[in-house]
């Protein structure tokens, strides 16, 4: 892991919540968690003719339009549900008429516009609100900082002034213990152990890939089982040469309504296939001075 001091100038790459999601249900499995890892992630150039094909767990949803998706776009887009962007309890043939009515149309949000093109498609899990936390993990510049709220979802609020919060230093190693009676005191007991259990895995899964981010609103429980069913995190892209094989095929997309020029896609490329840090990013594309840092 990076040094603390050096955590405030590392290079955090914001990735798609499918890699994300693929990512802690990888290595959540393997401390012993059971995680649903079906998710389909869907671009402009997808076919659907042959996306049971592709993606084989949607065979059954094909098959049976009484089993249920969830579909949103997937290009770093904050307050998707308050947007209207989020497609909830849908069968699989409404999930392509959503998905294909929204493909490729410009939008703005807030004070940004941008055309969508990549969407993510997830089984839908039904539950009611007091199944809904709060949970974030953050990189300082000391170690990592854990927040909890115990009323999630889409209304949580100021996470900043609710949260409880739990620091770690770089060298120490997060209880379980102290993340129950610190964090989760308004969690029903009957369900604490477990939680506590899932945020200790958690954290020793963000700092094994160097993720320096992660944000997961909300995180459900249903039937003594955990779901992360939104997912925000950035990841240190400098720790490559450590994760490159852990990582796999992940991607880092522009935010959302700013296109990569053909510039810095080369030097991006140049930089993954390099121990060097190559890092161009365009400010004004007609510009005629360049600045070198």
């Amino acid at each position: 892991r990076a040094p603390a001091k050096l955590l405030q100038i590392m290079s955090a790459k914001a990735c798609r919540e499918y890699h994300g999601k693929r990512l802690l249900s990888t290595h959540l499995s393997l401390l012993g968690h059971t995680c649903d890892s079906r998710s389909a992630l869907i671009r402009s150039s997808t076919d659907f003719e042959f996306l049971t094909d592709a993606e084989p767990w949607l065979a059954s949803f094909a098959a049976d339009s009484n089993q249920k998706l969830v579909v949103k776009p997937d290009q770093l887009i904050k307050r998707r549900g308050k947007a209207g962007l989020v497609g909830v309890n849908l069968n699989l043939k409404q999930v392509k008429e959503w998905i294909k009515e929204r493909m490729n149309t410009e939008i703005q949000i807030e004070a940004v516009k941008g055309t969508l093109d990549t969407f993510i498609v997830e089984p839908f899990i039904a539950h009611a609100a007091e199944d809904e936390y709060y949970v974030c993990i953050q990189s300082t510049r000391r170690g990592e900082e854990i927040l909890f709220y115990h009323e999630g979802g889409v209304d949580v609020g100021d996470v900043d002034e609710k949260a409880s919060r739990l620091a770690f230093e770089v060298d120490e190693e997060c209880d379980q213990e102290k993340v129950l009676k610190t964090l989760l005191q308004k969690v029903p007991q009957s369900r604490q152990t477990m939680l506590a259990k899932f945020i200790t895995d958690l954290f020793k899964v963000y700092r094994t890939l160097n993720f320096v981010y992660m944000e997961i609103n909300p995180i459900v429980i249903v039937d003594s089982k955990v779901y992360y069913l939104d997912l925000a995190a950035k990841i240190d892209e400098t720790a490559s040469f450590i994760n490159a094989q852990q990582w796999g095929q992940i991607d880092f997309p522009a935010p959302f309504g700013r296109k990569e020029y053909p510039e810095e896609s080369y030097i991006r490329d140049l930089d993954s296939k390099t121990g060097a840090s190559l890092k161009l990013t365009i400010l004004n594309h007609v510009g005629r001075v360049w600045t070198m840092v």
